[in-house]
């Protein structure tokens, strides 16, 4: 029997990381009676794993022509790009657009962590959470760059542009210029006061 064609398809860009789609989506959909599998690097496949018997009622490993739903998500620029697919069946369907409004609408929905989070240009600074130790600046925006300049919490640093959802660029005090990863770094207002900390609130 020839495998199952994908019915209904999804494209949208949102600010969630690579990575919290699809675990995301392994947490909300990859649940019995469907399996979740990572199928490469920027794919996964939610496939039914098993099949209450039409006669009997029970659950049964033994499915021919599976259901499935497959979420692609790669970094470009302006974000996240995913796309979900899936088979014919309220099943598949109801299960894909769990994922499609979960992310589609975290860009405006302030609740979830999957809102968009933006670091204007300007003076910005390491979370609290390096202080004493150096971080030292990716080269390029992926995780396997070359590593440049040390940066500690008191550096003074510049974003000067961002790219895709998961890294900031930086020019430092020395001029040197890398990338850090955007969940690392918050605003730093020139001005301490009452005023600028519900606008720095804002910005995350």
């Amino acid at each position: 029997m020839p495998e199952r064609k994908a019915k209904h398809t999804w494209r949208f860009v949102c600010a969630t990381p690579v990575r919290e789609v699809f675990a995301a989506t392994e947490q909300m959909v990859g649940t019995p009676p469907y399996r979740f599998e990572p199928t490469g690097r920027d794919t996964a496949t939610i496939v039914e794993a098993e099949r209450r018997h039409f006669l009997f009622g029970q659950l049964s490993p033994r499915v021919r022509n599976p259901r499935w739903i497959k979420v692609t998500a790669r970094e470009i620029e302006p974000g996240t790009e995913v796309i979900v697919e899936c088979t014919a069946g309220k099943g598949p369907k109801a299960r894909a657009l769990q994922v499609v409004v979960l992310f589609s609408r975290g860009n405006r929905d302030r609740r979830t962590i999957y809102r968009e989070r933006i670091i204007p240009p300007g003076p910005i600074t390491l979370v609290a959470s390096w202080a004493g130790m150096e971080y030292p600046l990716f080269l390029e925006p992926r995780y396997d760059a070359a590593r440049g300049e040390p940066i500690l919490t008191a550096s003074k640093l510049t974003a000067t542009g961002s790219y895709g959802t998961t890294w900031v660029k930086v020019r430092t005090e020395s001029g040197a210029e890398g990338y850090v990863e955007r969940d690392q770094v918050v605003p730093a207002p020139l001005e301490a006061s009452r005023v600028a900390q519900p606008r720095t609130a804002a910005l995350g």
